[in-house]
């Protein structure tokens, strides 16, 4: 399954995604339970797209904040533009 941009910003990782209903997000390799757990914890910007009255909706996340997260736990290597 492929993961969906729901606004292109300016930069290619300035865009909402939907998490891939199983397995991992293609272009971080992280599993959806693990950005789950970095939701839980508050360390990616997310939204949660839901009508009213409903009990469902839509997790979207801001993929730059998942690829700062990723960033921040780097070590070694130089950095790219």
């Amino acid at each position: 399954m492929s993961v969906t941009s729901l606004i292109d910003g300016p930069g290619p990782y300035d865009r909402w995604i939907r998490l891939p209903s199983r397995g991992y997000e293609p272009t971080t390799g992280l599993s959806r339970a693990h950005i789950y757990q970095l939701i839980n914890a508050g360390k990616i910007k997310t939204a949660s797209l839901r009508q009213p009255g409903k009990l469902t909706g839509v997790r979207v996340v801001w993929l730059k904040s998942l690829m700062d997260y990723i960033e921040r736990h780097a070590k070694g290597g130089e950095e790219v533009q």
